[in-house]
């Protein structure tokens, strides 16, 4: 790579930095001064106050009414633009979907939040994600930076492409992402929903290394090591609920049998109860009979307590977030589960992954999935003292 080449370059890629140091340090923080964010992040004033023009432009920060009041000129406190940009978040599932607006502070507003059935076809799947986002789009004052898409299944290694959902076939192999962003003139990004389940629980817990199961409908896994995605392959840790454990069990979405999500997921239960009721019963309905039906809740947990224990012995997160519905039922349960998943474990890792019930939807997933994408679009990450050694050659 020649000097004059990387002489054009270096200034260009610093410029980039800087900009996602900005943001980084009020996702940190909350609202700040420009001087504020120089003496945090150590780079110049002059330097932080150029960046800060530019991610202004871009939509991500905006000026608040607060001034800073004390000595010198009065200033005013920058933040993560909550009200004249806006992105939207899409979760799709096998029985609804679910749209949210939110800010890029990440907070869903939920008074604007949209549900409706799942179309049967992919094409008025489409047609209704426009009909229902149109609105928002099109709202005055408001600019719209990007939509996400939260999606089950397996994605491509690209975000491009859904490649195959064992229990949702309307997306196999189509660009939802890209017929999307087509359709809407709107940046749209792909994410696999427990990836998205993963961003939305590290804002609220403020952790880095966290893993996510899914236990809804099927089961699936996500993780983050160090703040970034451990799942960016095809695969495992997505798809632990189509490793078979019942010889000759119940045949899976995926076309195998005894898989896990077979037995350890809210679908699960509604089966069973269904087969003891002699009707079909949504997973809703089935739940509302919890307490009736102990053996085959009890069924579901010592599964569920499997995948507890296979994902603390693959990965061994400090964090473990489930996802689903029959624990935010009965609370209680989650220290029955504990418990049963602790005999699961390996000795070195029983104290170490706590259990949580998850706090957000795979909407809110999706709205953190588009805002990730945003910052990363920005420039990469840099400790604060490299960026500001850097900046001030």
């Amino acid at each position: 790579m020649s000097d004059e080449f990387t002489s054009h370059l270096r200034p260009q890629l610093l410029g980039r930095m800087t900009q996602r140091a900005v943001v980084e340090a009020l996702k940190a923080k909350g609202p700040m001064s420009r001087a504020d964010i120089a003496r945090l992040t150590g780079i110049s004033p002059t330097t932080v106050s150029s960046a800060v023009t530019q991610v202004v432009r871009a939509g991500l920060i905006e000026e608040t009414d607060a001034e800073i009041t004390g000595p010198g000129r009065p200033g005013k406190l920058l933040r993560l633009t909550a009200d004249s940009a806006q992105v939207i978040g899409i979760s799709v599932e096998p029985e609804y979907c679910e749209m949210i607006l939110g800010g890029v502070d990440g907070r869903p507003r939920t008074e604007s939040r949209v549900r409706f059935p799942t179309p049967n076809t992919y094409t008025r799947l489409l047609a209704e994600i426009e009909r229902h986002a149109r609105p928002w789009l099109d709202r005055p004052k408001t600019r719209t930076l990007g939509l996400g898409l939260s999606l089950p299944g397996i994605i491509d290694p690209t975000g491009e492409r859904s490649v195959f959902s064992p229990n949702f076939h309307q997306t196999d192999d189509q660009r939802p992402g890209h017929d999307l962003r087509e359709r809407l003139g709107c940046a749209t990004v792909l994410v696999q929903e427990s990836d998205a389940l993963c961003l939305a629980e590290q804002r609220v817990h403020g952790v880095d290394d966290l893993a996510i199961i899914d236990y809804a409908g099927g089961l699936g896994v996500g993780g983050l090591v160090g703040g970034r995605l451990l799942g960016r392959h095809i695969g495992l840790p997505r798809e632990l609920g189509h490793v078979a454990v019942v010889r000759d069990g119940e045949r899976c979405g995926c076309g195998s049998t005894g898989c896990l999500e077979t037995v350890a997921t809210d679908a699960a239960f509604a089966r069973l109860v269904s087969a003891r009721v002699q009707r079909s019963l949504t997973a809703e309905e089935a739940l509302d009979l919890i307490d009736e039906y102990p053996a085959e809740r009890d069924f579901v947990l010592d599964y569920l307590a499997i995948a507890v224990g296979a994902v603390t012995n693959l990965f061994a997160p400090p964090l473990i977030v489930l996802h689903g519905r029959m624990l935010p039922r009965r609370p209680s349960l989650l220290a029955v589960l504990t418990d049963r998943a602790a005999r699961r474990k390996l000795a070195p890792f029983r104290d170490r992954c706590r259990l949580v019930l998850a706090s957000t939807t795979k909407a809110e997933g999706a709205i953190a999935g588009i805002l990730d994408h945003l910052f990363e679009e920005l420039g990469p990450t840099l400790q604060p003292s490299v960026v500001a050694a850097h900046a001030q050659s």
